[in-house]
């Protein structure tokens, strides 16, 4: 097997408080976020990381500037139907509410996500929020279509998984063997390339600790490009030992039409 590729495919954008996104930051300052998921291709078969938010879920929200998935899969070739795997970064409602979309896939998820979703405590409105279509999610978690993965594991040939928590307890990473180097799919415990470059944790955590830890453990990974889970650009290309140029963002992705 060849070099891995990630795609990152944009299903829709919206204005946000940045203190969402970056903690404690430039409270009252709204920027404009994208949502997307991402494809993993150069493997057996397509892989896809997360979900993306639902349309109906979307527009309740106010959310008017989104599109439906398969838009965005065919124009890679690809139907949600056809996908065997999806691997969720953690299961909030733009990450994971979407998976009944998929009616054929196995989710992965880590065993600390699908503990914290069957905790009553999530069901506090101040955790519940972040949440939707909570009635699916918890039948695929009960006939076993979501499979617990435990801390840091190699998934398949070239992608492995790393536990970091913060913004949700199971919170996780997927890091993948590219032709560039290593590329980290960061999901929302790096949500926008500031909180990296500007080291700022999460704006949304339930362990501020955890959220700082998982920055400094991407530092570790001499990583070629992160995708992170809500800025407008899709990628951001990192300077390495090996490298002598700044971080630049940009790389393959597919926006909306």
């Amino acid at each position: 097997m060849g070099a891995l590729t990630v795609i990152p495919v944009e299903l829709g954008r919206r204005r946000a408080d940045s203190a969402l996104f970056l903690y404690l930051t430039d409270i009252g300052v709204e920027l404009e976020i994208a949502y997307r998921l991402w494809v993993i291709l150069g493997g057996p078969e397509p892989v896809v990381v997360d979900t993306g938010p639902p349309l109906d879920e979307a527009h309740r929200r106010g959310i008017t500037d989104v599109r439906d998935i398969d838009s965005g899969l065919l124009q890679l070739g690809i139907r949600a139907t056809d996908v065997r795997t999806v691997v969720l970064t953690h299961l909030h409602w733009d990450h994971a509410a979407n998976a009944s979309r998929f009616p054929n896939a196995t989710f992965l998820a880590q065993r600390l996500e699908i503990d914290f979703f069957a905790d009553h405590l999530r069901e506090h409105p101040s955790m519940n929020r972040f949440f939707s279509h909570q009635a699916m999610l918890a039948e695929l978690i009960a006939t076993g279509r979501v499979r617990a993965v435990h801390g840091d594991q190699q998934l398949f040939a070239g992608v492995r998984t790393i536990k970091v928590g913060g913004h949700t307890p199971g919170s996780q990473m997927l890091v993948v063997d590219g032709s560039e180097g290593t590329l980290v799919i960061t999901g929302d415990a790096i949500p926008l390339h500031r909180n990296y470059t500007d080291s700022i944790p999460s704006g949304i955590v339930v362990n501020t600790l955890e959220a700082i830890a998982a920055l400094h453990r991407v530092r570790t990974l001499d990583a070629a490009r992160l995708f992170t889970g809500h800025d407008l650009e899709p990628s951001l290309a990192l300077a390495r030992a090996t490298h002598e140029q700044p971080p630049q963002a940009g790389g393959d992705h597919v926006e909306p039409h």
